[in-house]
């Protein structure tokens, strides 16, 4: 599937206005230059990393902008959606080819902009079909507690009449710290 992303910008009176500008003229989109000061940059995204990790980019730039939009077709979208869906998806074919996210806590709304995005995979993932196995955690009881259980406080006598206190400083005879970390 193919999406296009078309971010409009300027005129602005940020100091960053002219690096903005030179990310747009080499990054990865068509860009023109609509009026002067007004710039148009079109992202055909599809499965090129490359081409999303541009469009994150130039959102990183232009976003805050007041004469910042983004549109996809004629419709105007978030840029800060659409900057989180170009690093999402940026990552996810830099790291497995394709879109791996998995969708247990819902759909974000960065999704419904990308072109990556398998809605019924999602779904199955939201409704609980696909989740992974759990982990396991294994409780076990102390010697002290398993002697009360016993009924043996015999145990908890002994061990309460040693009067083992813990020290307010380590003792010298541990010696430093492992790892070179300072003492106290």
């Amino acid at each position: 599937m193919e999406r296009q992303l078309t971010v409009e910008f300027g005129p602005s009176r940020s100091t960053r206005f002219g690096k903005a500008v030179a990310e747009a003229e080499r990054g990865p989109g068509e860009c023109r230059e609509l009026e002067p000061g007004r710039y148009r940059v079109r992202f055909v995204l599809r499965d090129d990393a490359s081409v999303y990790a541009g469009l994150a980019r130039l959102l990183e730039r232009v976003r805050r902008w007041r004469a910042s939009e983004v549109y996809e077709a004629e419709e105007q979208v978030s840029s800060y959606h659409a900057r989180e869906m170009a690093w999402c998806a940026c990552s996810q074919l830099q790291s497995f080819g394709d879109c791996r996210f998995r969708f247990y806590c819902g759909i974000p709304p960065r999704c419904a902009l990308c072109p990556l995005f398998d809605s019924e995979r999602a779904i199955r993932d939201a409704w609980g079909k696909n989740r992974p196995a759990g982990n396991l955690l294994e409780l076990s009881f102390g010697p002290s507690l398993r002697a009360i259980l016993r009924g043996d406080l015999e145990v908890l006598a002994r061990e309460s009449e040693q009067g083992w206190q813990v020290p307010d400083f380590p003792p010298a005879e541990w010696g430093e710290p492992a790892g070179g970390e300072p003492a106290g």
